[in-house]
């Protein structure tokens, strides 16, 4: 697990970042996040929970979301990054980060809010080699 970079070039936030295996998305998650991107340009993938399966993700707008210092990098999907709370992260050590996109409604501040369809956590075992 690697933690957030010292300092973050907010405007090229992802030019030292590569997708991870521990952080995976489905195809449904990519279209959302596609369509998200499209219209909102970069963004961001937050987490604040540990990792129970069925647990919503933050879609926010990359300069918006505050990184604190509890908050770790997890990985990156799809040139997007994902960050966890820090106090869940150790959850995430044995664990794969599954984002999907599943039919719903979801909260007035994530982006994907009105478009039919929420951020969902999934989990799988997984072992760093």
């Amino acid at each position: 697990m690697r933690s957030l970079p010292a300092s973050l070039n907010i405007d090229d936030p992802l030019s030292d970042m590569v997708d991870c295996a521990q952080v995976s998305a489905t195809p449904s998650a990519l279209a959302l996040l596609d369509r998200i991107k499209a219209e909102h340009g970069k963004v961001s993938i937050h987490h604040q929970g540990g990792y129970a399966n069925g647990s919503d993700a933050m879609c926010l707008p990359f300069k918006e979301l505050r990184i604190g210092k509890g908050d770790i990098l997890l990985g990156v999907v799809q040139g997007t990054p994902v960050f966890v709370f820090g106090r869940g992260a150790r959850d995430w050590d044995e664990r794969q980060f599954v984002l999907d996109a599943i039919e719903s409604t979801c909260g007035a501040f994530s982006l994907d809010s009105g478009t039919g369809w929420r951020f969902f956590v999934r989990s799988r075992e997984y072992a760093m080699s």
